[in-house]
């Protein structure tokens, strides 16, 4: 149906984008670091909450000197910054171990359905995401920087689904009458709208992919 290649890229569409290049183990090397540090920030949040994420309880929690931590991230922000965009690109990992382990080859429906899945908080690493991603959000109300950096976000993964779904209108894989951009925006929110009810127990992981599920065949022709 579609190469390795183009469905990561079409399961994507929910998820936004933008990474730089490395070079030379040197500079991997340094990237390595860069993310034990994110990961410790993730640890620390869903541990102990936003309050907890200071340079020096970084650096206690990665193992690591303050002056290391200081070394890659001369302020908290920046640090923040930085495990934020990190925290997609384990999202997209999982995402490709998930598609990997599914029947082949993939419908688009299911890719979509997988990328939901990785989106939620389903599982631990999930969970985790989700804590982080919350902490951020509530962080973005008062930090411009950051509501910046989540309002660019939103509007990359709601215009690259609308993309794909209008795609999939054009092939007929979509149901008459559905309206490619609406239903994208609207499967989009519904996915953020969740995250909440499932990490505080209001919904079961069952229960939110029913909701998915729901709303999928709305948009997807059996």
């Amino acid at each position: 149906m579609v190469s390795s290649t183009a469905k990561l890229s079409n399961a994507t569409a929910l998820l936004s984008t933008g990474e730089g290049q490395g070079s030379v183990p040197k500079r991997v090397d340094q990237e390595e670091r860069r993310q034990a540090i994110a990961e410790a920030v993730y640890r620390l949040i869903g541990e102990r909450g936003w309050q907890a994420v200071t340079l020096r309880d970084v650096a206690g929690t990665a193992g690591i000197s303050m002056g290391q931590v200081q070394h890659y991230f001369t302020t908290k922000t920046d640090m923040l910054m930085f495990a934020l965009g990190h925290m997609r690109d384990r999202v997209l990992a999982r995402l490709e171990r998930r598609l990997a382990a599914l029947p082949q080859p993939v419908a688009l429906r299911d890719q979509v359905r997988a990328t939901i899945g990785v989106m939620l908080p389903l599982d631990e690493p999930g969970r985790q995401e989700a804590a982080v991603n919350v902490a951020f959000f509530s962080a973005a109300t008062a930090t411009p920087g950051y509501a910046e950096l989540l309002r660019d976000g939103y509007a990359r993964q709601v215009a690259s689904a609308t993309a794909q779904f209008t795609a999939a209108a054009a092939d007929g894989l979509l149901n008459e009458g559905v309206d490619p951009a609406r239903e994208a925006a609207a499967l989009y929110y519904l996915i953020q709208g969740l995250i909440g009810p499932v990490l505080i127990g209001q919904l079961t992981p069952e229960q939110a992919l029913d909701l998915v599920d729901h709303q999928l065949a709305r948009i997807f022709r059996p």
